[in-house]
Parts: structure tokens; C-alpha cells; sequence
């Protein structure tokens, strides 16, 4: 009997043994795959870094729509109208008589004046004014030049020669003036890579807004003819 008990005992135990063992296992087994949850934790890693690192692209002024720009409808300004220092919205205007679309402050309005000029003037005043011309690639720049000396001559006998603004959309520009009886009268032949430009630009002594005129002039973008 001693014998059977003892044999009983140590089979339980062996029984005991056995139980723990799998249940050990199967609490090992529970829940996914180390290796998928390695992963899957990269993989939202990843996830998480591309939206972080997405950028709107209305922030940059421009949203690239296949071979097409799309520009935003209105951007901040700073300028200044003799001497004071100003800071306003301006508006996206897309001229109807060239192609082309600038940003335009809300005291003054974009017009056609004739085939292939715009005027750009103070509202309160049309004596001031920008006239706009968007000049083709192959034109005679010095014959330009010639005509655009004769029409400031006709202000003043003493046209002077300027440099250009320091941003870049006037970089290599040439820049005429010229001042008699109050006005003053300025053209700047623009020519870069995206287009060929001649602006002209009409002030008075007692209303000088060239420089609100060239920050509004620098936004100009040639676009596509519509079809």
C-alpha cells in the first residue's frame, strides 16, 4: 500500500508538472507576433513622419496643379507712399487684355488701357499711374530702349539712368527717370526668365507711390492664354 501511495504521489506531481509547462506555453502564445508588432510600429512610425513632414502648399503662394500654377487669392504687402511705412492685403487681379495675374493693393484698381497695356492707378487719382506691358521674348531691346528714352524726354530734357531695386524680379533691369513741373515719371525694362517687361511708372511730387507700384509690379505672373 506504502508503495502505491508513494507511486500515486509522485504521478500527481509529474501530472502538476505537466499543467504549469502548458500553461506557461499558451501565456506565451497570447496576443500577436512580436515580429508584426515590430512592424507595425514602424510602420506608424513612417506614417507619422510623412504627415508631419506634409506641407501645405497655399504657405509657399502657389499650389502646383499638374503643368499649371494656382495662386492664393491674397497676400500681405508692405510698402511705402511718401515716406510712411503701410502694410496691407493684396488681391490676386487677373488682367483681361494680357495674360497675366498680379496681386493688387485695395487703393488702387488694374484696367486695360489699349491692345497689350494695362494700367494700374490710384483710385482717388488716376493722374497716378503704372502702365503694364508685357513685351514678347524677341523684342528689339534696343529699339526699345531708344523709344522708352524719347518718351521720358518729353518730361525732361535730363533722363537719368538709376539701379535697379535689389529684388530679384529687377535684377539687370534698366531704369530710366525723369522729373519736370511736378511729375515724375520712371520705366523699367524688365527682362528674366519668365518674362519680358516694360513698366512705366506716373507720380507727382505730393503723391509719390513708385514704391507701392514696384512691389505690386514684382507679383506679376505670366499664365497661359485661355482656349
Amino acid at each position: 500500500m506504502k508503495i502505491m501511495a508513494k507511486f500515486m504521489l509522485v504521478l500527481s506531481l509529474f501530472a502538476s508538472i505537466l499543467a504549469g509547462c502548458g500553461t506557461a506555453q499558451d501565456d506565451s502564445g497570447k496576443g500577436t507576433d512580436p515580429g508584426q508588432n515590430e512592424e507595425e510600429t514602424a510602420s506608424e512610425g513612417q506614417d507619422g513622419q510623412d504627415q508631419s513632414e506634409e506641407q501645405d502648399p497655399a504657405e509657399e503662394g502657389t499650389v502646383d496643379e499638374g503643368d499649371s500654377v494656382i495662386r492664393i487669392l491674397e497676400q500681405n504687402m508692405t510698402y511705402t507712399v511718401n515716406g510712411e511705412a503701410k502694410e496691407e492685403t493684396a488681391f490676386l487681379k487677373h488682367s483681361d487684355n494680357q495674360n497675366y495675374s498680379m496681386y493688387v493693393l485695395p487703393a488702387y484698381e488694374l484696367t486695360a488701357e489699349e491692345p497689350n497695356k494695362d494700367v494700374l492707378y490710384l483710385s482717388e487719382n488716376d493722374q497716378v499711374f503704372m502702365r503694364i506691358e508685357l513685351l514678347p521674348n524677341d523684342a528689339d531691346w534696343n529699339m526699345i530702349e531708344e523709344n522708352t528714352k524719347a518718351q521720358l524726354g518729353d518730361v525732361s530734357e535730363n533722363v537719368q539712368t538709376s539701379e535697379a531695386p535689389s529684388d530679384d524680379f529687377y535684377k539687370g533691369a534698366n531704369v530710366m527717370k525723369a522729373e519736370g513741373d511736378g511729375e515724375k515719371v520712371s520705366a523699367y525694362l524688365v527682362k528674366n526668365e519668365e518674362l519680358s517687361l516694360k513698366l512705366t511708372l506716373f507720380n507727382k511730387e505730393e503723391a509719390d507711390h513708385e514704391e507701392a507700384f514696384l512691389q505690386m509690379a514684382k507679383t506679376i505672373m505670366k499664365e497661359e492664354p485661355q482656349k
